[in-house]
């Protein structure tokens, strides 16, 4: 079955991320992605499956990091009072936030290396995409038989850009940002 365009460019530009992470080509990590990702022991990728694309404008994608870091200093400051009983739920909510602030404020990046030289203005509309992937992890740290893993990738794509990851997480890691 022959994919759509919109698929295949994803899918493209998804496998050639995976490429330059096995090679550690820092250089084409930073061409194509605004999040860190620990990949010294990475040596494959698979992608399983892209999800359907969503679209956002801009002016909600900056609305989005504003109030994450306005919850982020909320959550940090009630962690940082917690007595015993709630320390450790409040530090699991406190790093969730974070991790989602994270994610907006790579997503609001990747926008401006999609399209570099390109104002982007707040009434302009971004796609996102969603795509689920295996990565094979192998080497001396991870001991003598591969380790696979299920990761989620974000992509954004600024209007007549290309695509840009802007954050990869472990599946039961994944902050599940909102809207995008």
């Amino acid at each position: 079955m022959r994919e759509a365009p919109d698929v295949r460019e994803v899918r493209t530009s998804t496998e050639e991320y995976l490429r330059v992470l096995v090679k550690g080509d820092v250089k084409g990590v930073a061409e194509r992605s605004t999040c860190l990702v620990g990949a010294g022991t990475l040596v494959g990728g698979q992608i399983l499956r892209i999800e359907p694309p969503r679209t956002i404008s801009m002016a909600m994608l900056d609305s989005l990091v504003k109030d994450a870091v306005g919850n982020q200093k909320s959550a940090d400051s009630a962690w940082a009072y917690a007595d015993e009983i709630t320390a450790d739920s409040l530090f699991q909510r406190a790093r969730l936030i974070a991790l989602r602030s994270a994610v907006y404020r790579n997503a609001v990046r990747a926008v401006s290396l999609s399209a570099p030289g390109t104002v982007v203005g707040r009434d302009s509309t971004v796609e996102t995409r969603v795509v689920r992937a295996r990565f094979r992890y192998a080497g001396a740290a991870i001991g003598p038989k591969a380790v696979d893993r299920e990761e989620i990738l974000r992509l954004v794509r600024a209007p007549a850009g290309k695509w840009i990851v802007f954050s990869v997480y472990l599946v039961p890691d994944d902050p599940r940002p909102e809207m995008i």
